[in-house]
């Protein structure tokens, strides 16, 4: 985050700053992946080495797979819309929450980071243009908020958890 809020700061290009975040998010999720492989492993869980190779394919791709096919069609539902900034905020907040329920919650099961990361991008490049200009500015105002809280809860949980570590170190 620090890098995206320095590149903003310097003036860099949007797309520079999206490929950059994008990426970030990326590495987040192929790291969520590995873990979620490795946590199976732990279980002690017998996985063959074709079987880790299987259950990572189908995390990784399978929530890009997930991401750019809900991304296609929020699209098509967002160009149905004409001029509601309500209707069309609403369903790119409803469109990330059912990708991840469907991702991590349902019997699809991938990975939800990589399946956001997916629909988001798609969204940034070929689905906002399905937005009407009335109702752009709305929608990026919304998504700017959610993302600020976002944010601050991270951080907030992040120093919670390295005071109590710091405070009781035995846990």
């Amino acid at each position: 985050m620090a890098v995206v809020v320095l590149l903003k700061e310097l003036g860099a290009s949007r797309r520079l700053a999206t490929l950059i975040e994008g990426e970030s998010l990326l590495n987040d999720g192929t790291a969520m992946v590995v873990f979620l492989v490795l946590l199976d492993i732990v279980k002690g869980i017998h996985l063959t080495p074709m079987d880790i190779a299987v259950r990572f394919i189908r995390l990784a791709f399978g929530g890009a797979v997930l991401g750019i096919l809900a991304g296609i069609i929020a699209s098509q539902i967002l160009r149905r819309i004409h001029n509601n900034f309500v209707l069309e905020v609403n369903t790119t907040i409803f469109t990330a929450y059912l990708v991840f329920f469907v991702a991590e919650v349902t019997p699809v099961h991938v990975s939800g980071i990589i399946a956001l990361v997916a629909l988001g991008l798609y969204m940034t490049k070929s689905g906002k243009t399905r937005i009407s200009a009335q109702s752009e500015h709305a929608v990026h105002h919304v998504w700017s908020y959610i993302g600020f809280i976002a944010e601050t809860i991270i951080f907030i949980l992040s120093g919670l958890i390295m005071g109590e570590r710091a405070i009781m170190p035995e846990l």
